[in-house]
């Protein structure tokens, strides 16, 4: 058998489309039907020997329907990056931490009474702002679904977590504040 050009005297592709003739366009991602041939019996009728095959789709090239991602103001991806944001929040004041270091240091000293209502609305407001970022993050794990993209688990997760530790945190500055020193009174000052 010999593969020489001239010894080959099968004849050349004549199913070539002619000029002017339709041609087929494909477009990516478009399912395409094969074409059912007369020949085909069992092509008819959906499948050999003529019977019926149920995929449950409506036809056997559709994609199996994939559930709408959520999305919009209260999806868990936007809770998820509002807990990290409200997270940023709380650990950039730095207000908690140094505030417990500062109670943990002071061990029960008396110390002046502007200073505990001072210490203690700091606390109230890092703890709100920890708390809103584990409501946030928490809520997000909650409308957690198929859909939801793996990096809103994990962030809504660490975030619920971190900020679970700084209102632990400042739960225990709050106990922390030592009693208010006594007022001294100071004699006047004559000239």
């Amino acid at each position: 058998m010999s593969t020489a050009p001239e010894d080959n005297t099968r004849p050349e592709n004549i199913n070539r489309p002619t000029e002017g003739s339709p041609q087929p366009k494909f477009e990516p991602g478009v399912a395409t039907e094969p074409p059912v041939t007369p020949e085909d019996p069992g092509a008819a009728a959906g499948g050999p020997g003529g019977e019926e095959l149920d995929h449950g789709y409506d036809h056997e090239f559709e994609a199996a329907p994939v559930e709408p991602r959520p999305g919009g103001a209260f999806s868990s991806e936007t809770l998820s990056i509002i807990s990290v944001a409200f997270l940023a929040v709380t650990v950039l004041s730095g207000q908690l931490l140094e505030i417990l270091t500062s109670m943990i240091l002071v061990g029960g000293q008396a110390i002046d009474p502007n200073q505990i209502r001072q210490i203690e609305m700091q606390i109230w407001t890092g703890g709100a702002v920890a708390l809103l970022t584990v409501l946030a993050a928490t809520l997000a794990l909650a409308l957690l679904n198929r859909g939801t993209r793996n990096w809103a688990r994990w962030t809504a997760t660490a975030t619920a977590v971190v900020g679970f530790l700084f209102v632990l945190a400042a739960a225990t500055a709050f106990l922390l504040i030592p009693d208010a020193a006594p007022q001294q009174m100071m004699p006047p000052v004559m000239e």
